[in-house]
């Protein structure tokens, strides 16, 4: 089961939105994070347009590091649950601000570093963590 995806590359590798792409529909999509192909979902009827990894199309790095791909344990655990109730119900990538330690990078989103290409070396920052340490007293 795969999360849905709000965001995508375009056929001319431009990031897009779902609700865009149901105005300006192109012959295919791609991940925005690892490259792999995308199934566009236009859903006309509830005005609610996503976009799905194709199983069949992974990249290798999609299929090990993306998060759409591989959803946190506890999140698609919660979805197993909330589809005895809504059926048509997916997992969420959950955004936040992260520390890759492989390269000690800051980034904010999905637990995904481009610059690793990964997110396995990424914890989530607390807001004590992100905060600049604050100077109370001076040194004069």
């Amino acid at each position: 089961m795969y999360a849905k995806s709000f965001m995508a590359l375009d056929g001319n590798g431009r990031l897009t939105g779902a609700r865009t792409a149901q105005a300006a529909p192109y012959d295919r999509y791609s991940c925005h994070l690892c490259g792999s192909a995308l199934q566009y979902h236009p859903e006309y009827d509830t005005e609610r347009p996503w976009f799905e990894h194709r199983p069949g199309a992974l990249t290798e790095n999609g299929r090990q590091h993306c998060p759409y791909v591989n959803p946190e344990l506890k999140e698609t655990r919660i979805i197993r649950q909330l589809q005895w109730y809504v059926p048509e119900a997916r997992p969420l990538v959950y955004r936040a601000d992260w520390h890759c330690h492989g390269c000690s990078s800051d980034y904010h989103g999905e637990r995904y570093c481009m610059i690793c290409r990964t997110g396995a070396c990424s914890y989530a920052l607390n807001d004590a963590d992100s905060r600049v340490a604050e100077v109370t007293a001076c040194a004069c």
